[in-house]
């Protein structure tokens, strides 16, 4: 079986994206912040609805993700985007409480903790090996510090991996969290798996977390799947909202009849 992981999926977007692109394809959706839980399946409603599609091939997994079958806490943040396995640091540096950006300075506030739950781990060797996982085309990984230990937890199934996207910090000072993971790990790491990292994004100017793509060079012969543009992801999101404009209705009619067929 063919599948798409989306590791810490939030509101469950772009999990949904490559669920409507890909009708082929089983995308499994992991997002342990209970609270999320009702937005993931609505946002999926929402989509179905406008779209005309049933979403069948679209999984939630109500579950966190790590290297450790184990209990532990879950910190619930301001922002529900930052909340993370990891414990948020107390003392942020200041280039996060001081900054002219208004956009990074936000983020001080986002990463306080709100709530602190009792969640159990899971292992993703475990979770493909009982779905009988042949190959993973691709990996949508945030987890907010934690993803280098997601990548650790899939053991045998990292050679599956076809391509993939995980963010990290680039300068472990500036890290929001404890224990976090870095890019120098990251490139160690992937080196010694056979992962090539193909471009580091810098998502958000100034920003020092940055968005890693990589392929895996030990799979030649790659399995094609839709990869959602910035297009559609706008699409998405003004479907979400609540706010499509006149011109969406050609593409949502399009995306809709393709699924379909």
């Amino acid at each position: 079986m063919m599948v798409i992981l989306d590791i810490g999926s939030n509101d469950g977007s772009n999990g949904l994206a490559f669920a409507m692109l890909n009708p082929n394809i089983n995308v499994y959706s992991f997002e342990p912040n209970p609270y999320l839980k009702k937005v993931i399946l609505g946002n999926k409603r929402k989509i179905e609805k406008r779209f005309r599609i049933h979403l069948k091939n679209f999984f939630f997994i109500g579950e966190a993700v790590s290297n450790k079958d184990e209990k532990k806490i879950f910190y619930i943040t301001k922002n529900d985007a930052t909340s993370s396995l990891l414990k948020p640091r107390k003392k942020l540096h200041k280039y996060w409480t001081g900054n002219q950006d208004v956009s990074i300075k936000k983020i001080a506030d986002w990463v306080k903790v709100k709530k602190k739950i009792k969640i159990k781990t899971i292992r993703l060797h475990d979770f493909c090996k009982e779905k009988k996982i042949s190959k993973i085309c691709y990996i949508h990984c945030d987890t907010q510090g934690n993803d280098l230990r997601v990548f650790e937890g899939l053991g045998f199934y990292r050679n599956l991996v076809q391509k993939g996207v995980l963010e990290s910090i680039v300068n472990s000072k500036l890290s929001l969290y404890n224990n976090s993971t870095n890019l120098k790990k990251i490139k160690k790491k992937f080196k010694q798996w056979g992962y090539k990292i193909e471009n580091v994004h810098e998502f958000h100017k100034r920003n020092p977390e940055r968005n890693i793509y990589f392929s895996n060079s030990k799979i030649l012969e790659k399995d094609n799947f839709i990869f959602p543009t910035e297009k559609n992801l706008r699409l998405l999101g003004r479907v979400l909202r609540g706010k499509t404009r006149l011109k969406d209705l050609i593409d949502i009619f399009f995306i809709g009849k393709k699924f379909n067929n």
